[in-house]
């Protein structure tokens, strides 16, 4: 069994209140090769079933609380913008790290390599935790989840904090983890996935991981692994495949 490393996390919140002339676009961009976020509704967004319902409150209460302070609705315009951003700046260590950097497979119980057909963007109850469950078709398979289900062809969630509120006076309010980007929806990514909740589907997308395939180069979801942007597929998928085996080695 692969070993779970602990995360020595300190998080600093910084609200970034408006968007001034020329920085909209960037400020909707985290990172380099970010998407743009998926929008959600504030309010009377929600048509799941109650059963679902309940799965995704379980699944909130895993998260924690994100921001310092819940979101509310800021009217339509703040300082002149109807679009803002409140960014989340997070550093942490891994002790031991085992993994060669922005291959966390040592944190990771699957490694695939998918499509992203789709997202849904979601709020917590306490409007303090914003993130985005993307839909991914597996291409491929890696590192196999060996307490999961994973198959070539079928869809999985995988999580990404942040994304987009819309507000009831129209305003729209991005949530960002700074540096860590949100996948684009119809393109292919390596992904490392985690799980929060051992006993449900859902997967986690692991900071500082993730690389888009495109013309047979890499571009890496989150600034981190800026080494890798643009190498050959063929080349990265090489590296992830012997941190893959060394992995295996160490914790079979």
């Amino acid at each position: 069994m692969r070993k779970r490393l602990p995360i020595v996390a300190l998080l600093m919140i910084v609200a970034v209140p408006n968007s001034p002339p020329g920085r909209a676009q960037h400020l909707r961009k985290p990172s380099k090769h970010s998407g743009t976020p998926i929008v959600a509704e504030f309010v009377g967004a929600g048509t799941e079933s109650p059963q679902d319902q309940i799965h995704r409150q379980i699944r909130e209460e895993q998260y924690g609380d994100r921001l310092t302070k819940p979101l509310v609705d800021p009217g339509l315009t703040v300082d002149r913008q109807t679009e803002t951003t409140r960014l989340t700046v997070i550093d942490y260590v891994i002790p031991n790290d085992p993994d060669p950097p922005g291959m966390p497979v040592s944190r990771s119980a699957a490694v695939i390599i998918g499509t992203v057909l789709g997202g849904k963007c979601f709020i917590n109850k306490a409007h303090t935790y914003v993130y985005t469950d993307y839909q991914v078709k597996i291409d491929q398979i890696l590192m196999p989840d060996p307490t999961g289900n994973l198959r070539v062809g079928t869809l999985v969630a995988g999580k990404r904090y942040g994304g987009a509120i819309h507000f009831p006076s129209g305003h729209v309010t991005n949530v960002f983890l700074g540096g860590h980007g949100l996948p684009v929806i119809g393109a292919q990514y390596v992904l490392f996935l985690k799980k929060a909740i051992p006993s449900f589907p859902e997967y986690e997308i692991v900071l500082d991981s993730g690389y888009q395939l495109q013309g047979g180069k890499a571009y890496p979801l989150d600034d981190a692994n800026s080494q890798y942007e643009g190498v050959d597929s063929s080349v990265l998928l090489g590296k992830i495949q012997e941190a893959i085996a060394i992995a295996l080695q160490m914790h079979p």
